[in-house]
């Protein structure tokens, strides 16, 4: 049992002994082709490629880039593609630029052939440009249309009605330092000082037709009238240098939509501290707009019935008539109405006279009015009679002057009441004036009293004011 015990051993020993050196063996063998490897010439290349890769680069070694064909990296590509496309997009907006300065060289080229060239089919005189294919000039002015004709020619003495052209805005050589029909605002070269105005409504179609002559005073000399004209058509215009010295020559005239003026071309220069007389026959719709001349309508017994009537404020005047059309020019006004014998007009102003026709037509001849703004303006072309009524409590304006006239004395109010008309005539006048006016005249009296703050009490607050009583006893 021993013997066989150690027998067993030494043939464990023996079996561990030929495992070592298998195991040595084979070490050895890896080291062998370990070393033939790195005798290889591609070795240092492979490793330097796997430490590239590892370290996140996609370039190879010199070696591989010899043998094989390596596309650059993406960021590259990237920036390569980038860099040609702006240079296309570059390269197209020189050439876009190129040919968008052609063709205004071009057109204005064509422009000034056009302007110099001979008289053109529709006979007019040279440099006036033809009509485009929407009706419409080139550029800002428009022509005037007309049932005979759509388009004007000066006439002598003075006179532009319809005819073969109009005028146009003119030359560089021959226009003010600045275009006056294309600000916002009149220039101040011409002054209304009165209007005579004539107007034939025609109900049944709802139109009228127009004449209105205005006085003006020429303060700076100027080649052009300016003056506001909206909706309306016009078909004549004369202008005439006083009454002794005859009519001044006009070139023509065209409407500015943009600014709604009717400018009136010269053959000459107005001169300054002049008066002139301008005439202009116009004619219009009774629009339904609520705005300028318009119409409206009620139902009496079952029956439509129709009226004429005005809203001026605060720039509608010149849709019923050519007028200058800001509140700063004040003139007075005499106006004319012929309507037909079925309806009644009416003013600012009582009639004065009235002319019955054969043909059942009423012309209605108006006083003239004080001095005023075209926005205060008005008339009414209607069928109503009248109603009036009274308040049961009386009207409480008239018993707080009253009141107010005991309080200061009857003369003292009397002065006071005057100079506030005399100070704000023909202006506008907010409630504080009246109360100041009155301060005044009780302090030329000797008196020294507010009035603003005694009236503010019974004019802002409701109700009756407090009133306190102070007394020695």
């Amino acid at each position: 049992m021993a013997l066989d015990g150690e027998l067993g051993e030494q043939e464990e020993e023996k079996k561990k002994k030929k495992k070592k050196k298998r195991k040595k063996k084979k070490e050895e063998e890896e080291e062998e082709e370990g070393a033939e490897k790195s005798s290889s010439p591609f070795a240092a290349a492979m490793g330097e490629d796997d430490a590239a890769l590892r370290a996140g680069s996609r370039g190879l070694s010199d070696p591989w880039a010899d043998s094989v064909g390596v596309r650059p990296r993406t960021t590259e590509r990237h920036i390569a593609v980038h860099k040609r496309l702006v240079l296309a997009f570059a390269v197209s907006l020189v050439a876009l630029l190129a040919v968008t300065m052609l063709a205004v060289l071009l057109s204005l080229r064509f422009d000034e052939c056009g302007a110099s060239a001979t008289p053109g089919a529709d006979g007019g005189p040279s440099g006036f440009p033809e009509r485009g294919g929407n009706g419409s000039l080139p550029g800002s002015a428009r022509r005037n249309h007309h049932a005979g004709g759509d388009s004007w020619q000066p006439e002598a003495g003075g006179v532009a009605s319809p005819g073969t052209t109009s005028a146009q805005p003119p030359s560089e050589e021959e226009r003010e330092p600045w275009e006056p029909w294309t600000q916002l605002r009149l220039s101040g070269h011409l002054k209304p000082l009165h209007y005579n105005l004539m107007l034939t409504a025609f109900m049944e179609n709802f139109t009228f037709s127009g004449e209105v002559n205005v006085e003006i005073a020429c303060r700076n000399a100027t080649r052009y009238v300016v003056l506001h004209a909206s909706r309306v058509a016009v078909e004549k215009v004369q202008l005439a240098e006083d009454r002794a010295f005859g009519a001044v020559p006009v070139a023509g005239f065209f409407l500015y939509p943009q600014t709604q003026v009717l400018v009136v071309v010269l053959n000459r220069t107005l001169d300054a501290q002049r008066n002139y007389n301008l005439k202009i026959i116009y004619n219009a719709l009774i629009e339904n707009e609520l705005l300028g001349f318009f119409r409206s309508s009620y139902v009496l017994h079952g029956e439509r019935r129709f009226l004429g009537v005005t809203q001026f404020s605060p720039t509608h005047a010149r849709k019923a008539f050519p007028c200058f059309d800001e509140p700063i020019y004040k003139a007075t006004f005499k106006i004319s109405i012929k309507h037909q014998a079925t309806y009644l007009s009416l003013s600012n102003m009582p009639v004065e006279t009235s002319v019955f026709e054969e043909d059942g037509w009423v012309t209605d001849h108006f006083s003239q009015t004080p001095l005023m703004s075209t926005y205060y303006l008005a008339w009414a072309i209607c069928n109503f009679t009248y109603r009036e009524t009274t308040t049961k409590s009386g009207v409480v304006g008239a018993a707080l002057i009253r009141m107010l006239a005991n309080f200061m004395g009857h003369s003292v109010f009397q002065r006071g009441l005057q100079d506030y008309l005399t100070i704000h005539k023909y202006g506008n006048a907010a409630r504080n004036d009246l109360w100041n006016t009155l301060s005044e005249a009780l302090k030329r009296n000797g008196k020294y009293v507010n009035i603003q703050e005694v009236m503010d009490q019974w004019t802002l607050q409701m109700g009756y004011p407090v009133i306190t009583i102070l007394g020695n006893t």
